[in-house]
Parts: C-alpha cells; structure tokens; sequence
C-alpha cells in the first residue's frame, strides 16, 4: 500500500509547496487543478511507484503518459507531456498520492480558502467614508506599475531567498502568476501591465543568470521553457491588442514603457532573438506615433549590433526598407534570419512591392547562413522556416524566388523541393532529384510513384535503370530478382509508351553486357526477357 511507504511530512510538504506555486483564486491554475481531480476520481492513475524520493505513475488521458513528482524538489516533476509546466497529469498523481495520508476533500477546502487564518473583525482596518479597499497602486502610471512589481519581487525573495536552477520556475509559477492576479480590470490596462509584468521577470531571469555558472543543457532545460512563457505573454497580448484601436488615454504609459521595452529587450545576452522579436513586434503594436518612432532612432547606438538591428526595425517602420536592409548588411549574414519576420509581416498585409526587397536581402545571406548553423537539424529547421515565410509572395507574384531557395538550399530544402516538382508535374526533374541525394526506387511513397505513373511514365525510367544496375551489382540470387522485378516495370512501360524496339534494344544489351553473371541469365530466361 502506498501509504506504507511515502512519509506523511513528505507529502504535506510537497502540498504546501504545490499550493504556493499554484492558487485556488487564479481561474487557470483553479482549472488545472479541476482537470488534474477529475483525472484522479476517473481512476485514470495507476502503476504508481514510491522509491524513497521520487513517486513515479500512469495516467490515462487520451494517450497514456508517465508522470514523477520529485517530493524533495517540486520543479523537477516531469511528466511525458508537452506541457513544461505542472500540468494536469502531475496534478492528478498528486491527488492520488495525497489521498494516501489524508481526505483529499479537506486539502481543497484548504486550498480554496488559500490556507490563511479568517480576520476578525478588530484586525480589518477602519478607514474614513466606505472604502475599505487598499489602493496598491495606480493603474494607469508605469511607475506605480514597477513598483508594485519590485514590492513583489523583494517579498519573493524573502520566501525563497536560496538561488537555484530551479529558481526559474518558481519565478515564473509565483511571482509572475502574482502580478498576473493583480492587473487591472480594464482590457488594454490589463494586457499592458502583464506585458510589463513579463518583461520585468525576463529582467529578473538575466539577473539571475548572471549570478550563476550554468552550462547550455540546464539553460535549455530549466530556463528556456520558462523564458518563453514570458516571451508568449509578451507576443500574445501584442497580437489581441493589435485587432483594436489604442484609445489616447494610454499614449502617457505608453511613451513612459519606451525606455523600459528598450533597456529590458536590447542588452546583449541570451536569448536575443526571441528578445528581437518582443521589440519588433511591441513597437509595430504600441509605438506607432511618429514622434515616438523619431525619439526611438536618436537613443539608438548604431554601434552596437543588437541596436543596429533595432535601427533597421525603426527604418521599416518609416517604410524606409533600403537604409533598414543597409543596416543589416553592416552586421553581416549572421543575421540574415531576422529579416523572415519583416517578409512576414508585410506578407500578412499583402503589401507585395515591399516584400520583394526583403527577399532579395534573405536570399544573399540564406545559404551562409544555414550553412553555418552546426546541426543538421538546426539547419532543417531555419530552411523550414525562410521557405514558410517566402512561400505567401510566391503564391501571388510568381514562383521565381522560391524555386531559386529551393536550389540553393539542398540538401536541407529537398522536402519542398521534391513537392514542388510534383505538384508542378516536373516529372523527371524530380527523378533528377531524387538519384541526385541519393534515394531509390524503393525509398518512394508508392502514391507519388503510381500519379507520376498516370502522368508521364516515361520519366520514371531512369529511376529504374538505375534500380536495375544496383540490384545486379549485389551479385546474388535475391538481389537478380529484385532486378527481374524491375525490369517487368521497365518492359511494361516501353510498351505503353509504343517503344518496344527500344525495350528490345535495352534488354539485349543488359543481357550481353551480364552474360557471365549465370544466375542472372537464369532469371532472366525464367522470366521470359530472354530466350536461350
């Protein structure tokens, strides 16, 4: 029985924990811990195992997944999942593991009254007229906002004053759903405040980062996912507030973030592309008045990369696309990728005259570029990427610029590549294609075969002379018959085509060319290709 064997302090531990990290008055987090309950009252967790630190179980959700909770350090509970956070799974196995050592009824009661003592009367405070709320800060002042930010953040640290790696995501789980309960009701107040509240936990991450030796697989690992956590609050509510009018009543908070977006997302240190993109995307969003735009470019250091790409941003935004590409050619092809965002986003308002130009740019640089990604798969991915972003302008101005990326980015354009020649019945540039990296016959979706087939079968016989000459290389009785085998597609085919004299033609040759290979010989009598 379990709970033989996990300590009760362990748990209840782990439940305070848990109840700090995630809160019964925050709608998502009362939501996550209603889809981990249910999970556990279906019955959905079982295989559970106890091994002195770490409790290890199954749920069945759509597809099982396997969960542990880490009883002495919460945040490295894993779970198979894509969720990186503690998600519904990991909540179910801790109600199982609760309900070991006590009712899981009383545990929710706890939790919904947030496990705080209930005031008396003497202890609220009597203030002058009705008001019996605490104003904790101006909700349209910047200054109130950051404030209320590092009152927070000093209250964060006294609770949790050791630095560790895991120290990320509790920032992310306490500290930012902290503020992220105190925004104001108003819906652009709202979205803007939890952009500031964003940026400044990314500040404090690279506070923290600085403060510790960490070596890349704990960034990507224990970081990372939580600093794009930050990054997608930034990105999202930019988006929604993109689909309204900016009412001027918030020009004033507005012109105060300047600095802050400024200083927070332009410093020179990891993770500067997605920092770029919360820049570009806060500025094509918020700071659309020109004066703004103006003030922007003179605090620009134009010595400075990171600022040079920045400069570049600001030019686009003046629709000044010759000096913002002028700027990025100063740094050099390593930055060659921040220009998909600007394609994009021209892309998106059709604006096709100006896309152009980026493309151009893109296509100096591309093949440096992910060339020099070290990866494979870093380089699969960026190539993936460009043609996504280049593929909209293709489809309306013409197919030029695309067919020339996809001939200078094989090997790692060879998907699109091989769909583009089929879906353009480019037949034999296709097989062309395919010996070219190497495939054979065999290695084909039998689908795509049997349509270039009905097509132009013609332009298959190349692929299947070189089948043919490979199989018999092998020089074995297996690898004969396999060259049997397609030599009865080779003949099929002349003979649909109405060319069986050079069927004839070919057939005597091979035959004469292999007449020392016996087994061969026999095979081809056996199949008729021959006679005696």
């Amino acid at each position: 029985m379990l709970q033989n064997d996990i300590p009760k302090d362990a748990v209840m531990h782990f439940s305070e924990k848990l109840r700090d990290m995630i809160t019964y008055d925050n709608e998502n987090d009362r939501t996550l811990i209603k889809k981990g309950l249910n999970l556990y009252r279906q019955g959905s967790v079982y295989n559970v195992k106890y091994n002195g630190k770490v409790l290890e179980g199954r749920v069945q959700d759509v597809t099982p997944v396997d969960v542990t909770l880490d009883l002495d350090f919460l945040e490295m509970s894993s779970c198979a999942c894509p969720d990186p956070s503690f998600c519904r799974h990991r909540m179910a196995l801790f109600f199982y593991m609760y309900a070991s050592v006590d009712r899981v009824g009383s545990l929710l009661e706890q939790w919904k009254a947030g496990n705080k003592p209930k005031p008396t009367l003497a202890s609220i405070p009597v203030q002058k007229g009705s008001v019996l709320q605490r104003v904790e800060y101006k909700e349209n002042s910047l200054e109130s906002w950051l404030a209320l930010f590092n009152n927070e953040y000093k209250r964060f640290e006294s609770s949790h004053p050791e630095k560790t790696i895991y120290s990320f995501a509790t920032l992310y789980h306490s500290l930012f759903q902290t503020l992220k309960r105190k925004a104001p009701y108003s819906e652009e107040l709202k979205r803007l405040f939890l952009i500031h509240a964003a940026l400044f936990c990314i500040q404090k991450t690279v506070d923290l980062i600085d403060q510790m030796e960490l070596k890349n697989y704990q960034v990507d690992t224990y970081i990372k996912p939580y600093f794009h956590n930050f990054t997608d609050v930034v990105l999202d509510n930019s988006l929604e507030m993109r689909k309204v009018s900016l009412p001027f009543a918030i020009d004033g908070l507005l012109e105060e973030s300047m600095e802050t977006v400024r200083v927070t997302l332009l410093c020179q240190s990891l993770f500067q592309y997605e920092r770029l993109q919360m820049y570009r995307l806060l500025w094509a969003t918020f700071f659309t008045r020109k004066k703004w735009i103006e003030l922007e470019e003179r605090s620009l250091d134009t010595e400075n990369p990171v600022h040079l790409i920045a400069y570049a941003h600001i030019r686009f935004l003046q629709k000044d696309d010759e000096a913002a590409i002028d700027s990025l050619k100063k740094v050099g092809h390593e930055v060659t990728a921040y220009s998909f965002w600007w394609i994009s986003y021209l892309s998106e308002s059709k604006n096709w005259d100006r896309v152009l130009p980026w493309i151009h740019y893109a296509l100096e640089g591309i093949q440096k570029y992910i060339f020099g990604i070290p990866s494979y798969e870093g380089r699969r991915h960026m190539t993936r990427l460009f043609l996504q972003n280049i593929m909209p302008y293709a489809e309306e101005r013409g197919e030029t610029v695309y067919l020339d990326a996809l001939k200078r980015l094989l090997p790692y354009s060879y998907v699109e590549y091989s769909d583009f020649l089929v879906e353009t019945e480019q037949f034999r540039k296709w097989v062309d294609l395919q010996i070219l990296v190497g495939y054979e016959i065999d290695d084909m979706d039998r689908s795509v075969l049997k349509e270039i087939e009905d097509l132009d079968r013609g332009s298959l016989l190349p692929f299947y002379h070189q089948a043919i000459v490979k199989a018999i290389e092998g020089k074995n009785r297996s690898s004969y018959k396999k060259a049997v085998k397609y030599l009865r597609k080779v003949r099929a085919s002349y003979k649909k085509l109405k060319k069986e004299d050079v069927w004839e033609d070919y057939i005597t040759k091979l035959s004469t060319v292999n007449k020392r290979l016996r087994a061969f010989q026999q095979e081809l009598l056996r199949a008729s290709m021959i006679s005696e």
